[in-house]
């Protein structure tokens, strides 16, 4: 695959990740980021000011109230975090720059709904609100198409995303700062520079602790903090094995072209039982990597070493 295509499917994967998992407006989670990278780290020519320009400008648009603050603030802290820890670290990969500015951003803004735990109350409520208008519309638009069993399951649907959405927030995030990064490096001729290949997706190992904490949570008789908590926990990190195992099996494979993966995806997609499998066989080896460094032994043995 050419350096140019492999960008441009980087790039359609973490869009992709942005708007599946986005609980908040995704434009604005990606655009931020963008703007603040460009003018941190450039380049400084017309078209960055045109980028730049149009962020902040659709960015001011709209009603200043309800989850207007949150979906600005929370770009915003985590755009300054990944510029923070890229000019601290600036030989980390993209992801591990990505996780410990999100890991920051989730600190500052919990310290903030720890001094003013109204502000939590508030934006945890008006995302309850949005995602039961959302079932409501979805509800109305299916009219009689719904039976009975369907409209007894939206509710419990609605209830799961409300009380993982800081999960599926730290998700789109990790997303949003992907699509920020290719696009900032489109604009300064640094596509294809910027990220590693997916086969080289990994994080600290140690990191299984916080998964098998946030189990311990659900598991523990701690109350419905402990139980919500962990959930996100559990979720999040869940998916980041999910997207290990991948890495672990494209590198057993020894890749997967473009029209392969996407031919694959919707026949994933169309056929949900496939999906549900899928994702549970990603997630165990995603996991044994942790204990078995699979790519690094695969890669040895191809080597003759």
């Amino acid at each position: 695959m050419s350096a140019g295509r492999a960008e441009l499917a980087r790039l359609a994967g973490f869009g992709l990740v942005t708007l599946v998992f986005a609980v908040t407006q995704p434009f604005v989670l990606v655009g931020l980021p963008l703007a603040l990278m460009l003018f941190t780290f450039g380049p400084l020519h017309l078209r960055s000011a045109v980028v730049v320009t149009a962020v902040v400008l659709v960015s001011a648009l709209g009603d200043r109230a309800g989850l207007w603050w949150f979906e600005r603030g929370w770009p915003l802290v985590l755009a300054g975090m990944f510029v923070w820890t890229t000019g601290w670290r600036p030989a980390w990969g993209f992801f591990a720059r990505a996780l410990a500015a999100l890991a920051m951003a989730a600190v500052v803004v919990t310290l903030i709904f720890v001094v003013h735990p109204t502000a939590w109350s508030d934006v945890d409520a008006l995302m309850a609100a949005r995602a039961g208008e959302a079932a409501q519309r979805a509800t109305s638009l299916l009219g009689d198409r719904m039976n009975e069993a369907a409209q007894g399951v939206v509710p419990k649907i609605v209830g799961l995303q409300v009380a993982v959405f800081p999960a599926l927030l730290a998700v789109s995030s990790l997303g949003a700062l992907g699509v920020a990064a290719a696009v900032r490096g489109w604009l300064s001729g640094e596509a294809g520079s910027v990220f590693g290949g997916l086969r080289s997706f990994r994080f600290n190992d140690h990191l299984v602790w916080l998964l098998l904490g946030g189990l311990v949570l659900i598991l523990a008789p701690v109350g419905a903090v402990g139980d919500r908590v962990g959930g996100n926990v559990v979720l999040f990190m869940g998916l980041l094995y999910v997207l290990r195992g991948m890495a672990v099996v494209l590198t057993l494979v020894g890749g997967v072209s473009v029209i392969a993966g996407v031919l694959g995806g919707l026949a994933v997609l169309i056929v949900y039982p496939i999906l549900a499998l899928l994702v549970l066989i990603m997630l165990l080896v995603g996991l044994s990597d942790t204990w078995l460094n699979v790519r690094d032994r695969v890669r040895a043995r191809r080597q003759g070493v």
